[in-house]
């Protein structure tokens, strides 16, 4: 039978709980702001509304931010480290003579072992020289037939979740930094030193993710694009 996607591996480690372990820091924030009087009255608001007052609204406002959360993971953090459409991401390099980071007797041997498997082609050092861009679709088009045909495999799926659980957490510096920020402030004026401090260290974590994402993100991707090709060549010799 298959999972629910929500109940996949992937979907929990990799979306869920960065996207919880941004928002604590918000909501706390926006209690101690608001006050847990003004939730009352919005939960007496809603009152007419039970099962929503209770569970599903929380539910349905933890999947929307998931949502949000993972869209800005691809589309903001992934392409300001890896260029648009993740067109530099390690995968694609590893292919491209160019792209360096794997040997070059390596990189011909996956050309010939996915050439084989799916009838895909790459381009020459010479052709890549000239026409680098065509170079690059080609590697990954390839790419894509290869993630494919692995799948979850052994070690791929966790090193994919590590790789998605850091992009989707240093997306979420967008209300951690702030929510962190904002409690340690609140904290300083109740001369509350201890939780004071317990969120400022937070604010640090978060601004420190956002700062060193291009080296956090680069080693990530390229521990899963290495295991994700070793276990390609090992499926094809397999086979």
């Amino acid at each position: 039978m298959a999972k629910i996607k929500w109940l996949d591996e992937y979907e929990i480690k990799a979306r869920y709980i960065p996207t919880f372990l941004s928002v604590i820091p918000m909501v706390h924030f926006a209690i101690m702001l608001l006050g847990r009087t003004f939730w009352n009255e919005l939960a007496d608001n809603i009152s007419w509304m039970p099962a929503v007052a209770n569970i599903s609204l929380s539910c349905v406002v933890m999947i929307a931010l998931v949502q949000i959360q993972s869209g800005l993971g691809k589309t903001w953090i992934e392409e300001s480290v890896f260029g648009k459409g993740g067109e530099n991401f390690p995968t694609t390099d590893m292919l491209l003579y160019r792209g360096g980071l794997i040997s070059r007797k390596r990189k011909e041997q996956l050309h010939r072992i996915i050439s084989d498997s799916f009838g895909s082609t790459f381009s020459t050092e010479d052709e890549e020289r000239d026409d680098p861009l065509n170079a690059r679709l080609q590697a990954r088009e390839a790419v894509g037939h290869v993630r494919l045909k692995v799948g979850h495999g052994v070690m791929t799926i966790k090193y994919n979740i590590r790789y998605g659980f850091f992009r989707n957490l240093i997306a979420g510096v967008v209300w951690g930094t702030v929510g962190s920020l904002g409690c340690s402030i609140l904290y300083f004026v109740d001369s509350a030193w201890k939780p004071m401090s317990f969120f400022l260290v937070c604010f640090l974590v978060f601004a420190a993710l956002y700062i060193m994402e291009r080296q956090i993100l680069g080693k990530l991707a390229f521990n899963y694009a290495d295991i994700l090709f070793t276990e390609f060549s090992s499926q094809a010799k397999g086979e």
